[in-house]
């Protein structure tokens, strides 16, 4: 099937879809805009996913090495909590 028969025949289905199916087919349009979106309206079909933030977000190469740079500058200029201090804090709250 080709592409031009395959948006015609998601065309007929939506036409005939009743209000629950054009809720979920909407939620995944949304989910795939949100998820294949970058902020600055590059698409990123065009640059494959390496990575994930902790947020989930998707990471092109160019992104995920401009984070691991922004790290290493944060390293090199003290922005950073070593591992005994972090320990140390996470305790302190179990004692709050």
């Amino acid at each position: 099937m080709g592409l031009l028969e395959l948006k015609h025949k998601i065309q007929m289905q939506i036409e005939n879809a009743d209000e629950r199916l054009l809720r979920i087919v909407s939620s995944v349009f949304d989910n795939y805009l949100e998820d294949n979106v970058l902020p600055d309206n590059e698409n990123i079909v065009s640059e494959p996913i390496v990575a994930y933030d902790s947020t989930g977000k998707p990471l092109t190469l160019k992104q995920y090495n401009k984070e691991i740079d922004k790290g290493i500058d944060d390293f090199n200029n003290g922005r950073f909590i070593s591992q005994e201090d972090l320990e140390n804090e996470v305790d302190s709250w179990y004692n709050e």
